[in-house]
């Protein structure tokens, strides 16, 4: 009989391994790590909570949710995502343990039981569970697309310092508020960001570009590593036996260097990014304010994360990123979730 309970601090380690154990399929294996705590990063953004899948007491699963400070249709509100869902491999094909653990995730909520619909997020070439989630089959919610999110990891080394940014002031808070949820409303799921969130992640590591006094672009450089990583398992066709190879072509040409199988790669979050839209049919100054805003990167690695319909796609494009993609659902339970056109922006560095 299975059985899905609230994760505790006790669970700490189970959770650390499970995560080590189930890797996300790509060009290459991955697997989301949170050393040394799995709870070290809990508290951040919005209420969040994990649980812990068992069989007869083995546990053979986990999933995470939160519900989370986001906007939708051009308001804040709280909303429901679900993610970190990890399933040892030999209990993948048990619809049973879907529809049960589906049937949990209200009931364990702390907060908002009664919310209709969540959003989640999914490997694009997880072919395998995108067919079966988007089946309809009875007992599991209804998952319906609602566009691309495209990771790009960018080379720092493609920085073009021009001294345009600078670092945020305290004094400057209430104004950043301001001008991040006047682009953030423009699309959907893109977060909330507080006066508390931004303490927390620090104010130091936010950027601004003014002009004539006023903010017209803002960035957070957000190193994760402490507490996240994205670690490579291993890597598939020829690059599984070419990685010093492909290592030392991407320093010449400033391309994007991989961690060897089992490290972890050396990246920043490029995070809350806002740029007033005035800027974006400017290509060439937009790109310059991009390059000089990977050389305040701390790592060798930048990661943002975009929709499909954000107009910075194009420019990113042209820093010879490598891209991994996910698929946006709503995940609805009871009735459709009433969304308007608005292009989807979800947080990458908050999923």
């Amino acid at each position: 009989m299975s059985e899905f309970r609230q994760a505790t601090s006790a669970d700490d380690e189970l959770l650390r391994r499970l995560l080590r154990e189930n890797s996300m399929p790509s060009w290459v294996d991955m697997r989301l790590e949170r050393e040394p705590s799995f709870f070290a990063y809990d508290k951040i953004y919005g209420d969040n909570w994990a649980v812990v899948a068992e069989e007869d007491g083995r546990p053979f699963g986990m999933y995470t949710a939160a519900v989370v400070p986001v906007y939708v249709n051009g308001q804040a509100c709280c909303g429901g995502y679900l993610g970190g869902l990890r399933v040892q491999y030999n209990q993948r094909k048990r619809i049973r343990h879907l529809r049960e653990g589906y049937a949990s995730i209200r009931s364990l909520a702390p907060v908002l039981p009664d919310w209709p619909w969540w959003f989640s997020v999914i490997a694009t070439e997880n072919s395998s569970a995108r067919r079966l989630l988007e089946a309809g089959l009875s007992g599991l919610p209804h998952y319906r697309s609602l566009g691309t999110l495209t990771t790009y990891a960018i080379a720092a080394a493609r920085a073009k310092p021009q001294g345009l940014w600078r670092q945020a002031t305290t004094q400057e808070v209430p104004s950043m508020l301001t001008f991040h949820a006047a682009q953030a409303s423009r699309y959907q799921f893109a977060p909330v960001l507080s006066a508390a969130l931004l303490e927390r992640i620090g104010l130091e590591s936010f950027w601004l570009y003014s002009e004539h006094d006023r903010i017209v672009a803002m960035a957070a450089w957000w190193d994760q590593r402490a507490f996240r990583q994205v670690v490579a398992q291993s890597y598939h066709n020829v690059l599984q036996w070419t990685l010093p190879l492909y290592n030392g072509l991407a320093r010449l040409i400033r391309g994007v260097p991989l961690p060897r199988p089992g490290q972890a790669l050396d990246q920043t979050y490029l995070a809350f990014v806002a740029f007033d839209p005035i800027l974006m049919p400017q290509y060439v100054r937009t790109r310059l304010l991009l390059r000089d805003l990977l050389s305040h990167c701390p790592t060798s690695v930048a990661v943002i994360g975009l929709g499909d319909r954000n107009p910075l796609q194009p420019i990113l494009g042209s820093f010879r990123p490598l891209v991994y993609r996910t698929t946006v659902y709503a995940v609805e339970f009871d009735k459709a979730a009433a969304l308007d056109q608005r292009p989807i922006q979800p947080e990458v560095a908050l999923l």
